[in-house]
């Protein structure tokens, strides 16, 4: 495959717009897709991006095309949709999906981009907006390995580690497990202060202990903040998404077969969450919604 040169991309929400701006002040010419929101495009192309109308425009005009959006039935629509990705493929493009998705989907997305001449690559991403702002993101990879490698340059613009773990549906795999060790993270963190509420603890000297042994973690440092201050913005990742993440595990657990008892209930969890009125919040709300389940208020005074 040629050297990377130009990139295009798709999905410029929370995560994507920081990706995006990475990618072009390291100097990749850049084509965005246009997008409801016009803010984070018209922002772009004052930094030097321009627009395509649709995704097959998009794929004429670059050799790598970014996917970030929210998970695979949104990657299969811009492939497949007409004015989509397939009907503007030529040979050597490569799609980089970083959406949090299938990997059986994976597998039939690589096969139907090579169909087409190019490559194809499952790339989500692990940390926050924050972190995709700075450039310090962690990417998760799976597939063929010299791709990966001709790749590096680009995924570098908004990464601080690039983890090959292995064929296609790999980086899919890596981050529903990983997924769900930090959501089920939270549904603890939730669950356990709202207890601790109940019961009558003071909850700002509870947190000190926690940060002492542990019960700590990075879920928690970015999560009690909004027990302590309100403050929800740590984890910029809506209740409603984590159903589908928690889905999505569950799926793969039966379906290799593995174990699943923990998740079921993690993900039921998150489904009460968003049946009760909380998807659109942040996984921060979490603590409201045991707190409401269980008659206490789990914030600190």
């Amino acid at each position: 495959m040629n050297s990377v040169k130009r990139i295009g991309f798709v999905g410029l929400g929370l995560m994507g717009t920081g990706m995006a701006k990475n990618i072009r002040a390291k100097g990749f010419p850049l084509t965005v897709l246009a997008h409801r929101n016009r803010k984070p495009v018209d922002d772009l192309i004052s930094r030097g991006a321009k627009e395509a109308a649709t995704a097959a425009d998009l794929a004429r005009e670059c050799d790598v095309v970014i996917l970030c959006v929210t998970g695979s039935p949104q990657v299969d629509d811009v492939l497949n949709r007409p004015g989509g990705l397939l009907e503007g493929m030529h040979p050597g493009l490569v799609v980089v999906d970083s959406s949090t998705g299938d990997p059986d989907f994976a597998v039939r997305a690589e096969a139907a981009v090579r169909a087409r001449g190019g490559m194809y690559v499952d790339a989500p991403v692990n940390r926050t907006p924050k972190e995709a702002e700075e450039g310090r993101l962690n990417v998760l990879i799976g597939g063929d390995a010299a791709v990966v490698d001709d790749l590096r340059p680009v995924l570098e613009s908004y990464s601080e580690t690039i983890h090959h773990l292995g064929p296609i549906g790999s980086g899919h795999k890596a981050k529903l497990i990983h997924n769900f060790i930090a959501q089920g993270n939270a549904v603890i963190l939730a669950e356990a202060f709202s207890a601790a509420a109940k019961v009558g603890l003071d909850l700002r000297s509870f947190a000190d202990l926690c940060r002492l042994s542990g019960a700590h973690s990075r879920t928690f440092d970015r999560l009690i903040p909004f027990v302590l201050e309100g403050d929800d913005s740590n984890q910029k990742f809506a209740l409603r998404n984590a159903v589908k993440d928690m889905r999505s595990y569950t799926h793969l657990a039966e379906m290799a077969p593995a174990t699943a008892f923990v998740a079921q209930a993690i993900h039921q969890t998150f489904v009460l969450a968003t049946a009760l009125g909380h998807g659109d919040k942040y996984i921060a709300h979490l603590f409201d919604v045991m707190g409401e389940i269980n008659g206490t208020r789990v914030r600190a005074d």
